[in-house]
């Protein structure tokens, strides 16, 4: 693929979408790139082994959905000091103990990386809500969590797919 120009049309706090027009194989395209800035996910997961996700307002469905913890992050940040400030800020908690389970892309059409981790050993800390947050904290079994991806009461993708490789991990002995 050779880039014979390029231009940004759109970029925003989180979102920059470059229009290129790209060379392949004796073709010309046209093609909107976008990226979005990396996300954290966390799992807590408290000594009885219960989890702990939220349940949040979310404009662009005007409802409220259970979700794992995550928040976004600038391009140049540490995952791991991202998700640390994440945790207290959401929910309140902090963890002594951390473990990345994974990285991935959140699509295959756009540039989105997203970081995977679980936290244990948890105090409570301090919540910090943006303005604009409405955020509850919920501790359930995981077993629990995984009935409401199955009922579809946990509606993102990515959240659903977090629970099923804890669950995963966990029954494999590999957390």
């Amino acid at each position: 693929m050779k880039v014979l120009s390029q231009k940004i049309v759109f970029k925003s706090k989180f979102f920059r979408v470059e229009q290129k027009v790209i060379e392949r194989n004796g073709k010309t395209f046209t093609k909107d790139f976008i990226e979005r800035n990396p996300a954290i996910f966390i799992l807590p997961v408290g000594s009885d082994g219960d989890i702990y996700l939220i349940n949040q307002y979310r404009d662009t469905f005007r409802k409220t959905t259970l979700e794992v913890i995550a928040g976004m992050m600038e391009h140049d940040k540490d995952p791991l000091e991202a998700a640390k400030r994440e945790l207290e800020e959401e929910i309140g908690l902090i963890a002594k103990s951390w473990k990345q389970l994974i990285t991935w892309e959140l699509s295959v059409n756009m540039n989105a990386k997203i970081h995977v981790f679980v936290a244990t050993d948890l105090q409570e800390g301090k919540q910090h809500l943006d303005d604009d947050e409405v955020i509850e904290r919920v501790k359930m079994s995981l077993e629990k969590a995984l009935e409401k991806v199955e009922t579809g009461e946990i509606v993102a993708a990515s959240h659903a797919a977090i629970l099923l490789l804890f669950d995963k991990l966990k029954k494999e002995g590999k957390i």
